[in-house]
């Protein structure tokens, strides 16, 4: 079997991405919490490798310059409302300029802000247990799926020692409120 255009061309923009954000900036400490304990301060330093290797600024990170640095002041808050979606086109992928949006057979998604906001982040949505099931089935805590092109089948290995790690890291940053418009989910019948 053959892959098709559309798949070479979404597998290439996403080793593409990878290769080009996998220079993350280290973001300022979330500096509202109390000072970690030395265990904690060990799993906030691993699931900073973590997001930092895996990728999660691609997508999360809205882009601070041409060259696609991550924004220091905005790391993991998602897409920006500035950001314009990508036009859909039957058969293809594609990817907002920032890489904070997509679209492809499955709709259009947007990159989440998953720093701690309580408002428009992960602060009041995901526990650590919940977090960690999000990635596991690739279902939200209100049942939605994590749609394309969040890596979460490939992520869904990782030990729970890791997802834990990532989610205190995730936890440990300075909240940013963004509102990220809800992906619309593709039905069995659009497909």
């Amino acid at each position: 079997m053959r892959p098709t255009r559309s798949t070479l061309t979404l597998l290439l923009t996403l080793t593409f991405a990878s290769t080009l954000f996998g220079r993350a900036t280290t973001p300022a400490p979330n500096t509202s919490r109390s000072a970690p304990s030395a265990s904690t301060s060990e799993s906030i330093k691993r699931g900073e490798y973590l997001v930092a290797t895996t990728g999660c600024h691609d997508c999360h990170s809205p882009k601070a310059d041409a060259q696609m640095t991550p924004d220091a002041g905005r790391l993991l808050s998602g897409r920006p409302a500035t950001t314009a979606p990508p036009q859909q086109e039957t058969g293809e992928a594609r990817a907002s300029l920032d890489f904070t949006a997509w679209s492809g057979p499955w709709g259009i998604s947007y990159a989440a802000n998953i720093t701690p906001d309580r408002e428009t982040g992960i602060g009041a949505r995901y526990t650590e247990a919940a977090f960690i099931k999000t990635i596991r089935t690739g279902k939200k805590p209100e049942g939605e799926p994590l749609l394309p092109p969040m890596p979460w089948p490939a992520f869904k290995n990782m030990t729970d020692e890791d997802l834990k790690a990532i989610y205190a890291y995730l936890m440990s940053l300075k909240p940013v409120k963004n509102f990220v418009r809800a992906s619309p989910v593709v039905t069995a019948a659009k497909r």
